[in-house]
């Protein structure tokens, strides 16, 4: 197997090769048209396994999957678009885009879930912050990068917000803003 990407840096854990390269080889096979059921959000939420020795540097596999993910969302948008036309393509944007903007223009420190009081979740004062300026986005205020989206890190607390339904928001925000670009 020819090296698709550079060796992790000494000391640092890399993603799995084999992995990589399956999902790789998959997706490629996906976007010819040989092989279904890889979407843009599947890329976006794709998890590799980690290896201390001789993994691929995750920095450089991230931006791949970045462009790769762009490169789905684009061909999506065409495909949609072709189905439903231009006005069916964006009441359907329009109509994610609000359902975001309702979550997270909700008050302070209710905007989602609360992890159980012993566990673990990001912290409400970081996630509404962020929400902020999502709103801001979604109502023409604010630009706000898909990169800024995906490299949004958030504080943990115990009995915080729950993860899960917050990573579901960020992924879907990145959807809108990649399917109006």
């Amino acid at each position: 197997m020819g090296e698709l990407f550079p060796d992790a840096p000494k000391g640092q854990a890399g993603y799995d090769k084999a992995e990589v390269q399956d999902f790789l080889d998959r997706a490629k096979r996906a976007y010819e048209g040989s092989d279904e059921g890889i979407t843009s959000s599947d890329i976006r939420q794709k998890v590799f396994s980690t290896t201390p020795k001789e993994g691929f540097d995750p920095h450089a596999v991230d931006q791949a999957l970045w462009r790769l993910e762009e490169a789905f969302a684009s061909r999506e948008r065409a495909s949609v678009t072709e189905d439903t036309g231009e006005a069916g393509y964006y009441k359907r944007i329009r109509q994610q885009a609000q359902e975001i903007l309702d979550r997270v223009a909700r008050p302070r420190t209710e905007k989602f879930r609360r992890a159980k009081l012993l566990q673990p979740g990001y912290h409400p004062a970081d996630v509404d912050i962020f929400c902020d300026r999502l709103v801001r986005y979604f109502q023409g205020q604010e630009a706000v990068s898909v990169a800024t989206v995906r490299n949004q890190k958030f504080r943990t607390r115990l009995g915080g917000y729950e993860e899960s339904q917050v990573d579901r928001v960020l992924d879907d925000t990145v959807s809108v803003i990649l399917a109006v670009r």
